[in-house]
């Protein structure tokens, strides 16, 4: 199958406590699925876009079940490897409303394990975009390697490289992270989403607007900084745009920055304007917050446009 959007990195299956309570007291779990590049092809698929994964999954019930998820979604599975002596990585994690608390279970899991000869073998075929975050190349040496073979196999065939930076200091010291950072951006990068916390890491000065600013001359035409609650910017070569965040009643934000990520994708594919792109994208990432869970509130095209801001509809 040829897709216009190719997305690398980890899946993970999901356990999501019922209540506050912090992890060390819960008992009573609910499953979903996760993984941040993972996130992006389902969101771009429910934005009506063709998208495709690649990965490496166990041969569990938990990579069935994202199996399950990609395809019902629409989501090409071509690339993914079924890893028959390495498990599905998993999380559990709680949410009191501000802040969440993450339990990670992916030392021997099978995304850790793709590396450059599985990058040499998939298939690229239609790709347009090509996606991934700091932490499709965090988890592994190997896949780090293994990111560069995709990011140069990509350019060859006429795609945009999109990058989230998306730190996690769990997996990677901030010097190295800039370090790869700095790389990816300046050496292949076209689309770039970065936060407050990667900003300090890249060590940008100035206010947000300039930090948008100081990535562009870096070399990508596209940069959006996400400021969560308070909204993002985003920078074009028609200028730098500024939003606020859409009103909503917030069961969850884990994924919103990755359906605003997938918003952009998807947009530029279009040759949407940027102030109708950054519109588009933050009423997406609110949607996705109105259901816990980094997949279940992604919403559809028609959501998006159907969403004033205040009074999401369902579908």
């Amino acid at each position: 199958m040829s897709c216009e959007i190719y997305s690398f990195g980890e899946p993970l299956a999901g356990f999501y406590a019922k209540d506050q309570r912090r992890l060390s007291q819960i008992g009573d779990f609910h499953m979903t699925w996760g993984g941040d590049t993972s996130n992006v092809v389902v969101a771009s698929a429910r934005l009506g876009r063709s998208s495709g994964y690649i990965t490496r999954i166990g041969n569990d019930s938990f990579g069935r079940g994202l199996m399950e998820l990609w395809e019902s979604n629409g989501v090409d599975t071509t690339n993914v490897i079924i890893d028959e002596e390495s498990p599905t990585g998993m999380y559990f994690v709680s949410f009191n409303g501000e802040r969440h608390e993450f339990d990670y279970r992916r030392k021997d899991a099978a995304a850790r394990k793709f590396g450059p000869a599985d990058a040499e073998k998939i298939s690229l075929e239609g790709v347009k975009i090509f996606h991934l975050s700091g932490i499709s190349q965090a988890i592994s040496r190997e896949c780090l390697e293994a990111s560069f073979v995709l990011i140069k196999r990509a350019r060859a065939l006429g795609a945009k490289i999109s990058y989230d930076l998306n730190y996690r200091g769990k997996l990677w010291s901030s010097e190295l992270a800039r370090a790869v950072y700095l790389k990816t951006i300046t050496d292949f990068a076209d689309i770039v989403s970065f936060n407050e916390e990667e900003m300090e890491i890249l060590s940008l000065q100035g206010s947000p607007v300039e930090a948008v600013i100081e990535v562009m001359n870096m070399g990508p035409g596209i940069v959006a900084f996400r400021r969560g609650s308070q909204g993002a910017i985003l920078g074009t070569n028609e200028g730098i745009f500024e939003g606020k965040a859409k009103k909503v009643k917030v069961s969850d934000t884990v994924g919103a920055g990755d359906a605003f990520t997938a918003s952009l994708l998807c947009c530029n594919l279009e040759n949407t304007g940027t102030q109708e792109t950054l519109e588009f994208a933050l009423r997406a990432a609110a949607l996705t917050c109105t259901a816990t869970g980094s997949t279940e509130g992604q919403p559809t095209r028609k959501q998006v446009m159907d969403f004033s801001g205040g009074n999401p509809v369902t579908q």
